[in-house]
């Protein structure tokens, strides 16, 4: 018997070492194709690819992360749970099929950063649970003795509850009408989906809370009638001001659309707080790729626009990514947001792309306002600059084949 255990570890170890070996032996792109071959595309996006790091450690790492995130995240349900039964239920499952209407969505930007707060120390409000004479279990502020049941502890689950709402502080105006209780709880979801993605961009120094208040009009109408008002573009279909820190939205005639516009704004609103102003093509490249998101249970997926990549042949990131702002929402708009939106869809669908972006953010983060050429930004982030970025977008449309982003 010991000796079948002997040979049973043997047989182990040599699978193992002979999948390191793979690895090894791969290139970069080899050990993505194989994952995505594998079905695990999200793990692509995830693991050290380039240079080498040994493959089963990272996935073990992944594991206890994964693991430690779920025992979290069913406390805190179970905690919502004895709160509010409501509060309990289950993300709605959604499969959004939004496609770009030809609508544009625009932020206006001042060179600073509006008030955030630090993730560590963002909840003021104490939360307590006790319990009363007559049985009946309470949450709110604590309350005084006359209020609770003798010899009843009351329990502080501030800590608890300042956990889920470290990432947006969400607040809504409704000009002129009574509002949407359901839309309202939707943004909720999406302003937390956004900064969990952007999360993995950002460097931690700069993830911040971010404080964010929604206008939302009764209509398209309503909406455009407010933006003529204020002289804003006449193509923008909603907007978001880093004066105010405001989005303003109109409610459009389905949610699906509501929602994936929001998540535009959002984006804006994001990274104005977390980074400050960034190059105009990587603030609408970052906010179309998060209008592309949809749910999935509890994942956030996002889906390449095959159809509208297939438009753009032999397009230029030098020319892009050195556009102004101002030429960027000229007459050929429509194209910039296209090419903005799928170059970065490629930028983060492989390993060089994802770094370049992190670096490229902690360096706006410490530089605010700071204007870099392209040349620069890429020739210090990305292997071979932006030339050889350009080369590898062209070949990357020309191949056809995008994978799915899941977060």
């Amino acid at each position: 018997m010991i000796k079948s255990l002997s040979r049973i570890l043997f047989m182990l170890f040599a699978f193992l070492l002979s999948i390191e070996v793979v690895w090894f032996s791969c290139e970069p792109f080899q050990r993505q194709q194989l994952l995505e071959a594998l079905g695990r595309d999200d793990l692509a996006r995830i693991i050290q690819l380039d240079p080498y790091f040994p493959l089963l450690p990272q996935i073990y790492q992944l594991r206890l992360e994964d693991h430690e995130k779920a025992l979290e995240e069913i406390e805190q349900e179970r905690e919502l749970f004895e709160k509010d039964a409501e509060a309990a239920t289950s993300i709605k499952t959604e499969t959004l099929d939004w496609q770009a209407t030809g609508q544009h969505y625009a932020a206006r930007m001042l060179c600073r950063k509006p008030k955030t707060q630090n993730l560590d120390n963002v909840s003021k409000q104490k939360i307590y649970r006790w319990v009363d004479e007559d049985g009946h279990t309470h949450f709110g502020e604590k309350p005084s003795l006359s209020n609770q049941a003798p010899n009843n502890e009351v329990e502080d689950l501030t800590k608890q509850y300042a956990a889920l709402e470290q990432a947006v502080q969400l607040s809504m105006e409704y000009p002129n009408w009574a509002g949407d209780s359901f839309i309202e709880s939707e943004l909720k979801k999406q302003g937390k989906m956004v900064h969990k993605v952007l999360s993995h961009y950002v460097p931690k120094e700069y993830q911040r809370q971010i404080n964010l208040k929604i206008i939302l009009f009764k209509n398209v109408q309503e909406f455009e009638d407010y933006r003529d008002e204020q002289k804003g573009n006449a193509q923008w279909g909603a907007y978001y001001s880093s004066a105010s820190n405001s989005i303003f939205l109109p409610r459009y005639s389905s949610v699906e659309q509501t929602m994936a516009v929001a998540r535009h704004e959002m984006t804006h609103a994001m990274l104005a707080g977390m980074i400050g102003p960034v190059p105009v093509w990587l603030n609408e490249g970052l906010a179309e790729y998060m209008e592309s998101f949809s749910w999935q249970m509890n994942t956030a997926i996002a889906q390449p626009r095959v159809e509208q990549y297939g438009r753009l042949k032999n397009t230029s990131m030098t020319k892009l990514a050195n556009t102004e702002h101002q030429d960027f929402y000229g007459s050929n708009q429509q194209m910039n947001y296209l090419q903005a939106a799928a170059s970065m869809y490629f930028l983060l669908d492989h390993q060089a792309g994802r770094q370049w972006l992190k670096r490229s953010l902690a360096f706006y983060g410490q530089n605010p306002c700071r204007k870099v050429s392209s040349d620069q930004l890429f020739a210090q982030a990305y292997p071979g600059g932006i030339e050889s970025a350009g080369r590898n977008f062209n070949a990357w449309l020309d191949k056809g084949k995008f994978s799915t982003h899941r977060y």
